[in-house]
């Protein structure tokens, strides 16, 4: 099955909003080991890169089907699971749109993506 977790880049360190996320790290779980396969580019965070501030998008169905297709732009749809620290309600209604569910976990649980997979592993069926 594979995972995605939103990080920084390609020092896998787990980035926390997940729609703001620079990249989503796409893991392949065997039952035992995880693989890295690949980063996908968060097209969502990259039209809000110089939005600097913490400005939340409304809670609206245009919102959410914008978060959509970011969502499916970057393939996470073929993704069972998602592992995040924050997920806002847009992001939250775009991914389990595309049937993929959230796991959360916080700061103690890793900072790098391996880590934190290690940690959530008996979640995952």
């Amino acid at each position: 099955m594979k995972i995605a977790i939103p990080v920084y880049g390609e020092d896998l360190k787990v980035f926390t909003r997940t729609g703001r996320a620079p990249f989503f790290a796409i893991f392949e779980f065997d039952g035992d080991k995880f693989k890295f396969l690949e980063l996908r580019e968060n097209g969502h965070a990259k039209e809000h890169e110089h939005d600097h501030g913490h400005h939340h998008e409304a809670h609206t169905e245009e919102e959410i089907n914008h978060h959509h297709s970011h969502v499916k732009a970057a393939r996470l749809g073929e993704c069972k699971y998602i592992v995040c620290r924050a997920l806002g309600p847009n992001m939250k209604d775009a991914i389990l749109r595309e049937g993929i569910t959230p796991i959360m976990v916080s700061k103690k649980d890793g900072e790098n993506a391996f880590e934190v997979l290690e940690k959530i592993k008996g979640e995952l069926k």
